[in-house]
């Protein structure tokens, strides 16, 4: 008997079975779709591919300015090649990192028949626990489907070739780095959102400064539009019809679970997926679930931490998650990273200050810091490499750092991290590189 099967070897599944089996456990995963998730085969890495592929076109076209004179010519069918081998490359380094820790795997479709026996190929494999990391899929407009020119962000990675021209429905973080990465190709883009800013979860600020860089792009952003007809060529939406090859609907997720299955195990449901407590564990003290299938934050790196959480509780080393310093990421141009409560006293730093970021000729973008009872809760980064910079921020909400700890570390200069520095300063408007303005406030 195992001490635990985990169904699903995305971010969260296969984190959960090493630290698991790193405890000591006798641990199995059933994976039927590809080893690392859609986070591996059809959503972070891909689409970070192209990202930093579309960096390299910016940044050439960019360059010329300065004398630099690059011809940049794309061949999607080498660039999906790539890519391809890329995302295999990571899943076998996946497999490999399972099978060094002794870890049986299992190729196929996992059936839940009890809290301590899932079948798959036929075959019946007996557990003390299951941890449920199965994912989700993406959800198409009411009354659509996806086909012919109606695209999700699966099925786009399938296209042969790019389309001239596309429109992509929903603002969030899919919508926006599909829409950056798509012009970055040449593809010609719009970009509709039904509410009146883009990233319509989080504070106006990001959307409306994501918004204003995408037009400066050449993007048609269409805010506070809803579709109201897909045609062939065509979408029309606010009473605009705007022609397309494609259109890419980037409108949420839903858990893949299978409901019935879950409910003759006693499993409940809530609005957004499995009902989970902070030890990952479901209505069944036995049945945990982890990622996307519960519905928080749906983000890869939280449902790895979820894993490593869940792992710790089955090997009996009890532990909670912990949400309150959770970065988020979205890969535009430039990126942008928040983390913590965007609220408080808040201290600034326009990249148009930073001398690494005049060297990179690229300075859109700003840091802000905030505080409250003069302790960092927050930061937003909206800057080239935003998130290789979050990190950082992240620690010093976690850790309850003051501004003080951040100004008082040497930081590397030239640098885009040392404008963390001058935004933490300029909470008490002490920035060494900026003109001394009054101390400012947010709600």
């Amino acid at each position: 008997m195992y001490d635990a099967i985990i169904i699903g070897a995305g971010p969260g599944g296969y984190t959960c079975a090493i630290k698991a089996a790193q405890m000591g456990g006798k641990i199995c995963i059933i994976e039927k779709n590809g080893f690392g998730g859609t986070c591996t085969q059809r959503g972070c890495i891909p689409t970070k591919y192209l990202h930093s592929l579309g960096d390299i076109i910016r940044r050439s076209a960019s360059a010329r300015k300065d004398g630099l004179k690059a011809h940049v010519e794309l061949n999607y069918a080498t660039v999906r090649s790539r890519m391809a081998g890329t995302v295999n490359r990571l899943a076998s380094g996946i497999t490999t990192l399972l099978e060094s820790n002794n870890i049986d795997i299992v190729h196929g479709e996992a059936h839940m028949m009890s809290g301590n026996k899932i079948t798959v190929n036929d075959k019946s494999l007996e557990t003390k626990n299951i941890v449920i990391a199965t994912g989700s899929y993406p959800v198409c407009l009411p009354h659509y489907m996806f086909e012919k020119n109606i695209i999700s962000t699966d099925t786009i990675f399938e296209l042969e070739k790019l389309p001239e021209s596309i429109v992509v429905i929903g603002g969030g973080y899919s919508g926006c780095e599909f829409s950056a990465i798509l012009n970055s190709f040449g593809c010609k883009v719009s970009l509709i959102e039904a509410q009146d800013h883009l990233m319509p979860l989080q504070m106006e600020e990001i959307g409306k400064t994501v918004e204003k860089y995408m037009r400066l792009d050449g993007i048609n952003v269409m805010t506070g539009s809803t579709v109201e007809k897909i045609f062939e060529t065509a979408v029309v939406a606010g009473g605009q019809t705007v022609e397309a090859e494609k259109v890419l609907v980037c409108i949420g997720r839903r858990p893949s679970i299978n409901v019935g299955e879950l409910s003759n195990c006693g499993v409940k449901l809530g609005d957004r997926g499995i009902d989970v407590n902070e030890e990952m564990r479901s209505t069944v003290q036995n049945i945990f679930a982890i990622g996307d299938v519960t519905g928080i934050f749906e983000l890869a790196h939280v449902a790895s931490k979820q894993g490593e959480v869940a792992a710790q509780n089955i090997m009996g080393k009890g532990t909670e998650m912990d949400y309150r310093t959770v970065p988020a990421c979205v890969f535009t141009y430039p990126e942008v990273a928040f983390v913590g409560k965007l609220e408080g006293r808040c201290g600034e730093f326009p990249l148009a200050a930073s001398a690494k970021a005049n060297c990179l000729g690229d300075t859109r973008g700003i840091f802000k810091v905030f505080e409250k009872d003069g302790i960092i809760v927050g930061a937003l980064i909206i800057a080239p490499h935003a998130g290789e910079m979050i990190g950082e921020a992240a620690l010093a909400v976690r850790m309850h750092m003051k501004p003080r700890d951040i100004s008082d570390t040497i930081h590397a200069h030239p640098t885009l991290p040392e404008s963390f520095v001058d935004a933490t300063s300029d909470i008490d408007s002490q920035a060494i590189h900026l003109p001394h303005r009054k101390q400012k406030y947010t709600d």
